[in-house]
């Protein structure tokens, strides 16, 4: 280090550390953060940083989108690299989209960049963004993801993520996102989709020429759409759904994929079934990770917040990952909430120096195999809580003009 250079204790690579642990342990604030460094620079033996958070938010800020984003990356490529041929559907590598919505601290800064869903009051509602995120069906990884704001539309979002679609995946997704001009892109880049028809779609026979629309949309460049094919070949896949408590009775299906040979309609209704595993994907990182709710106060820390529950999420499957490697276990087999669980408690075992990590990892990762969801394949949860909420009423003005005076709270 130069003369007169400052040794910081928050390095780029300690802050990392501890924006992960926070991650990793929903509800945790920066105080926590600063007490989990204090207690591995004790271990180590070295000094210790100040009791105030003040010196970490500052490195937190310091902390690059661009290291955050390079470290997704990585850990992404470590996961496709060891994604098992058995674990694909008709050796192809498929991808699933799904969006869902997320909520930040109500901040002036938040609110300008992410402003309130509909009918929220001022004051009485929270800053919300619609993000659209890309999954690897076979390991769980999260591919990438985009953020707007929650009136942004989901396919204009989804384009954004084709970059990382490679040539001969399949897109699985639900309704939502059956746009035409959406399957035409995915198409020009040899991409194949399977997606359910959205409900104003009428769809005639078992194969049908799909035209191009006359009109192309406001979120649609003038050149880009005059580029795409006039129409598209498509193929229509019919089942019904017999479980009894399913809400959906008949599901028609479009794909690009023609071959009835070697893509039978049966093939398609046993894939679409795994469409539901995003859902679980974003509950995990929703629920069990926490990013529902996001606890930062400014864009640029939410944004940051964001890519680091993204790394959290697909360091934690990477775990799982070499856990079904070692155990061939199929991955989707193995709990995500019971590895967060058990990596918790097992973590402070890999401290630096620590003689019994090499037998703790081994022992980690045979927990980890050892712990595998059932297969209940037409389980029926109904959506509906037990617990009852408490009783307090609603804000419907800003809590500072909500405050009763001492007098009138005695009356």
């Amino acid at each position: 280090m130069a003369d007169g250079q400052r040794r910081r204790i928050f390095s780029p690579w300690v802050t990392f550390i501890a924006f992960l642990g926070q991650v990793l342990t929903r509800g945790s604030t920066c105080r926590e953060a600063v007490r989990r460094v204090q207690a591995w620079r004790i271990a180590a033996r070295l000094s210790v940083p100040d009791d105030h958070e003040s010196a970490y938010i500052q490195a937190r800020n310091r902390l690059s989108l661009r290291s955050l984003q390079g470290a997704h990356e990585q850990i992404g490529a470590w996961i496709a690299q060891r994604t098992k041929q058995t674990w694909l559907w008709c050796n192809r590598s498929v991808k699933v989209l799904d969006g869902c919505g997320v909520s930040m601290p109500d901040t002036d800064e938040n609110r300008a960049r992410w402003p309130y869903a509909g009918g929220q009051k001022p004051g009485c509602g929270f800053p919300t963004a619609q993000l659209v995120g890309l999954f690897c069906l076979a390991t769980g990884r999260l591919v990438r993801f985009a953020v707007d704001s929650w009136k942004a539309h989901e396919i204009p979002l989804a384009r954004l993520l084709i970059g990382w679609i490679e040539t001969g995946d399949i897109v699985l997704a639900d309704r939502g996102f059956c746009g035409w001009g959406f399957i035409a892109l995915l198409h020009r880049k040899k991409v194949d989709i399977v997606m359910r028809a959205h409900q104003a779609r009428k769809l005639k026979g078992r194969q049908m020429s799909w035209a191009k629309p006359q009109r192309r949309g406001e979120t649609w460049n003038k050149s880009l759409w005059a580029e795409l094919p006039d129409s598209l070949q498509v193929r229509i896949v019919r089942f019904r759904v017999r479980v009894p408590g399913f809400r959906t009775q008949k599901v028609v299906l479009v794909t690009t994929l023609l071959d009835i040979k070697a893509y039978p309609d049966e093939f398609f209704v046993e894939l679409y079934r795994r469409r539901w595993s995003v859902e679980l994907f974003f509950r995990d990182i929703k629920t069990t990770l926490g990013l529902d709710i996001l606890r930062c106060k400014s864009p640029e820390l939410i944004e940051k917040e964001i890519w680091m529950q993204a790394i959290a999420y697909n360091l934690v499957r990477a775990l799982m990952l070499e856990a079904a490697w070692i155990y061939d276990i199929e991955p989707r087999r193995l709990s995500f909430k019971g590895t967060v669980d058990t990596l918790r408690q097992w973590s402070p075992l890999f401290a630096p120096k620590m003689f019994a990590a090499k037998r703790a990892r081994a022992e980690l990762l045979r927990i980890i195999a050892a712990d595998q969801v059932p297969d209940r394949p037409n389980r029926i949860e109904p959506r509906a809580r037990k617990r009852r909420p408490k009783p307090y009423p609603l804000l419907t003005k800003p809590r500072r003009k909500m405050v009763v005076s001492p007098t009138r709270a005695k009356k």
